[in-house]
């Protein structure tokens, strides 16, 4: 046996080793410099076609290589540029080459496994790449509203017009309905929290009832925390197709973002600073009292009407009129030495006010990363980034006080003045609205919430092997994600809207401490042939998250105090959660004819301690094929064919324990079982996609097509099912039902004109739509527990044979009362009355350069989808909608069973436009006193101008925050805003 194994052991070290023993090699030496201006490209890969060697360009562009004796074929590859391959002769030892700027990014390396990537040249999947300068075009606040409209298949909305953040991302349509619905998000391999915390203001709006957050509490996603000027670029793996290897995370598609790092070439620091403001962009047309009697007639007290010199306040205009001093500072420190450490080091200070006094928005963020290279062997890598973000951002959506701008506004005839008086006082507000006085909590109520955020990574490489032919090495990455969330809601009892309350003064305090750990290791080995070159991989993975969520409300709290423990009532909660889970991986890629077929198979098996059985594995496969064609049509350059199937999971996010709940009996206190019953064996939801398109480039890469067609189907859906009372309980979390989604993705990119004189135009149009199904249900019909106001406005509801987005809505009568002026209850028509989902989204956008002139600009076309205008309501039945023709007629159709609330909520919106000059040389250098390179001046907006037939305030907002279904409840958001931005961009 002992002979044996040394027999095989010395085999692999003879295949491992004898392909480059007696291998003979020469060495070649030459630059790499861009067309045109034969500047030197730092950092760019050269390759043996057919080999593993490589080496990397220095800051001047130039390389040395040995290689093998004989003719060979150089591959030079620079993100950024159009690859080349370069033909040297046998006994040459000179290859110089010229890369051109690759303006459609033809050419970008794609993700395809935890630590491999393949170019998108040969990518079997539809990966969109968006880089840090396309992201960076106009600010952002986030970088959720920095990728609006870039990203094709995915639905990217905003809940609300407030400072902040409050934006969710959908990926490919709806693939669940009770369980985790965002994409998983990754920086530098490390998974990042994006959970949205109540901060509480529930307690004082009472939206949903009670001492505590709600789904109505305008939540901010933490993506919010992320500065975008650190982003190489950002990698959007859309379905499982693609993103099957994060296993039980990867149904709803994965962000992977890829933080900048130190490059070779001169040391350069970069200043970046912008200066601007915004202003509301739309306003409800509200009804404006010319007379007594007309104020009467709407059921208004008219007293004060005669004395008021003001008869009709704009409101809005008033309360949401500030022009804010906007500002964002950014530094960068990039570069590399001799030694072959290279870094990266920024700093970002932003500051965004909102459009009422007091709300605003600020961040500041601190990164540092920072590579070793050892030797010829081990690379070691450190990222961390030290963020800190405070945001109030006021009052907004559902409220049942009275508290809410708009509520207020909707009941109070415009002859009255709210605004702070000459006293310093303010008026009380009228008794329907508990005498709120928007502008007195715009002043008193305070909102902040305070976040620290720690992010940090290592990786280490190690090469064990690395020859002409192979190389071996194993990679382990590391990292961590923490960050404490302190908010405050602070309701003094000075305010009207308190003083109406048993206790007046209210106060929440909030403090959530969320930590995300990975750890993951992949051996990876690599053999390269004339004919073929094979990676595999194999590794494991670990993730941990825990979250401690407490919350204290206190109520009735003395004028000026700030202590939730002198409240008179003091109400607690608490929620914990730890989830582990744990992974094991291999994956086989195979480049073959000519690197024209390339294929891949794989399979993730995982286990986490949210499913019954923690110990259970379930596997998540994939397989992925491309071809690239030989025989091309004319003025084709690439046509490839490209199939993927993946499987990935859903993890059940409760519904394993049955809980207990305090009760106290002859007062004591004890516990009895919930009324919802643990399921021991339940499982993950699990997705299988399948997806094929074409990639197609023409007229010597000036056009490029992609085109994609999916197929997503989600089985094991968690449904809650009702129980026989018999049983002690009522519910259940069952695993049964089947989600069904087809979907069309389309890519245009050009560059219809690009001459000698220095005049481009590059042009991306971008197209997707996407339909799901619920094909098979367990279960009767029902309303998701995602939110809404009933039938009578409209609502989501769950149907075999039905869209997973239907809204169900009361529209219609089967027979009115005597009078004809109403409908019955009885008599009313419950139907399902369209899709809540546009029938298609797409992007346009268009860069123009012209010598020292560049303009760009990015509009976004939603088509069809439904929303419930809930505003409306409150101004129709308030009496002071401006249009009372079209109030009193609404009323009346309302009566009569229609749902007036319904809306198309398409839009045509200007997402972005900037134009930009580069400072003549000799203007910068006299500026910067000769130290600077280059300099520009930029004036840019976002959201400048909006298209729609939908009357509310912003068709986007939802008051629900993100969730998966039922977004499309629209209840006094908080306005929205253009913003504009003078940026000046330096380099030294």
């Amino acid at each position: 046996m002992k002979r044996i194994s040394s027999s095989v052991f010395s085999l692999l070290l003879l295949v491992l080793f004898s392909a480059s023993a007696f291998a003979q090699t020469r060495r070649v030496s030459g630059r790499v410099t861009v067309e045109g201006s034969g500047e030197g490209v730092a950092s760019a890969s050269v390759n043996v076609v057919g080999t593993s060697l490589g080496t990397y360009t220095d800051d001047q562009g130039r390389f040395t290589l040995n290689v093998p004796d004989g003719p060979v074929t150089l591959r030079v590859r620079r993100i950024g540029y159009t690859q080349k391959a370069l033909a040297v002769p046998a006994g040459a030892t000179d290859a110089n080459v010229t890369l051109s700027r690759d303006v459609l990014q033809l050419e970008t390396q794609v993700v395809t496994g935890t630590a491999t990537t393949v170019s998108s040249v040969n990518a079997a999947n539809a990966v969109t790449v968006v880089t840090g300068e396309k992201l960076n075009k106009v600010p952002a606040q986030t970088i959720d509203y920095a990728l609006q409209g870039k990203v094709p298949g995915a639905i990217i909305t905003q809940n609300s017009g407030a400072p902040g953040g409050g934006v969710q991302i959908q990926l490919r349509g709806v693939s669940t309905i009770n369980a985790s619905f965002q994409p998983l998000y990754v920086i530098d391999g490390v998974i990042v929290d994006n959970s949205q915390i109540a901060n509480g203001i529930n307690a004082i709006t009472q939206a949903g009832g009670g001492n505590f957050g709600s789904t109505q509490d305008q939540r901010v996603n933490r993506t919010a925390d992320l500065n975008p000027n650190d982003i190489e670029n950002i990698q959007v793996l859309k379905g499982p197709s693609a993103s099957s290897i994060y296993g039980s995370r990867g149904t709803n598609g994965v962000i992977i973002i890829t933080t900048k790092q130190g490059q070779a070439g001169q040391t350069s620091l970069d200043l970046t600073q912008r200066f601007g403001t915004a202003a509301i962009s739309n306003k409800i047309a509200i009804r404006c009292f010319t007379s007594a009697q007309e104020v009467v007639d709407a059921n208004f007290d008219s007293t004060g009407f005669g004395a008021a010199t003001n008869k009709c306040h704009d409101y809005q205009q008033e309360l949401y009129g500030e022009h804010p001093f906007n500002y964002q500072t950014i530094a960068s420190l990039r570069g590399a030495s001799s030694g072959g450490t290279n870094f990266y080091v920024s700093g970002l200070v932003q500051h965004d006010g909102g459009l009422v006094l007091n709300d605003n928005y600020n961040k500041q963020s601190i990164r540092a990363n920072v590579g070793q290279k050892f030797g010829g062997r081990l690379n070691l890598r450190a990222n961390s980034e030290i963020i800190h973000s405070l945001t109030e951002r006021g009052i907004s959506g559902n409220d049942n006080t009275g508290i809410n701008p708009y509520t207020n506004f909707s009941q109070t005839p415009s002859f009255l003045d709210l605004q702070r008086q000459a006293d310093g006082s303010f008026p009380k507000g009228l008794a329907v609205n508990n005498t709120s006085n928007p502008f007195q909590n715009a002043v008193l109520i305070k909102t902040p919430e305070d976040v620290f955020r720690l992010l940090g990574s290592g990786s280490a490489v190690y090469d064990f092997i690395s020859t002409d032919r192979q190389k071996l090495d194993f990679s382990l990455t590391g990292g961590v994600d923490s960050y404490s969330d302190h908010s405050k809601v602070i309701s003094p009892a000075t305010a009207y809207v308190e003083q109406v309350n048993s206790n007046p003064g209210t106060i929440v305090l909030g403090d959530a401490n969320v930590l995300n750990a990975t750890l993951g290791g992949v051996l990876r080995h690599q053999f390269s042939a004339s004919a073929f070159t094979a990676t595999t991989s194999a590794g494991f993975g670990q993730v941990r998250r825990n979250a401690d969520i407490v919350e204290n409300t206190g109520r009735g709290v003395f004028p000026g105090v700030t202590n939730v423990s002198t409240a008179t009532q003091i109400f607690a909660t608490e929620s914990q959660d730890i989830v582990k889970s744990s992974s094991l991986f291999g994956q086989e890629e195979f480049l073959t004819l000519s690197e024209r077929l390339f294929l891949t198979a794989g399979i993730t098996a995982e286990r986490t301690s949210n499913n019954g059985d923690p110990h259970k594995y379930y596997a998540y496969p994939k397989f992925s094929a491309s071809y690239r064609l030989p025989f091309l049509p004319p003025k084709t350059d690439e046509l490839k064919l490209r199939l993927a199937y993946g499987r990935a999971g859903n993890q059940p996010l409760s519904g394993k324990y049955t809980f207990l709940t305090n009760v106290i009996i002859d007062g004591r206190t004890g516990y009895r079982a919930s009324t919802a019953v643990g399921l021991p064996g339940i499982k993950p939801e699990t997705t299988s996609e399948i997806e094929g398109g074409i990639d197609w480039t023409l007229v010597s890469g000036r056009a490029r097509l992609s085109a994609t067609q999916f197929r997503k189907q989600t089985d094991d859906l968690l449904l809650s099912a009702a129980l026989a009372p018999s049983t002690g309980f009522t519910s259940q979390t069952i695993n049964g039902g089947q989600l069904v989604t087809h979907g069309t993705e389309l890519e245009l990119a050009m560059t219809p004109i690009s001459t000698a004189r220095g005049f481009e135009w590059i042009s991306n149009t971008t197209y997707s739509s996407n339909k799901g199904k619920v094909t098979q249900l367990p279960v009767p019909g029902f309303i998701p527990a995602s939110g809404s106001f009933g039938s009578r406005f409209g609502n989501a509801f769950i149907k075999q044979g039905q869209l997973i987005t239907v809204v169900q809505a009361v529209n219609g009568c089967t027979a009115l009362n005597a009078a004809g002026t109403s409908c019955p209850s009885a008599n009313r028509v419950l139907t399902f009355v369209g899709n809540a989902s546009p029938d298609y989204e797409m992007g346009f956008s268009n860069d123009l350069n012209f010598g020292s002139f560049h303009f760009s600009s990015l509009v976004d076309w939603r088509k069809g989808g439904l929303g419930v205008n809930l505003t409306n309501d409150y101004f129709v039945g308030g009496g002071t909608l401006a249009d009372t023709t079209r109030a009193k007629k609404m009323l009346s159709d309302f009566a009569k069973g229609t749902d007036v609330w319904l809306e198309n909520s398409g839009f045509v919106k200007i997402r972005e436009m900037t134009l930009g000059y580069d400072l003549p040389s000799a203007v910068s250098s006299a500026l910067f006193k000769g130290h600077a390179h280059n300099a520009r001046i930029e004036l840019s907006g976002r959201n400048l101008k909006t298209w729609t037939k939908y009357t509310g305030l912003d068709p986007e907002v939802s008051n629900f925050g993100n969730q998966p279904l039922g977004r499309f409840q629209d209840v006094t958001p908080y306005p929205p805003s253009r913003q504009w931005y003078l940026t000046v961009n330096t380099t030294f």
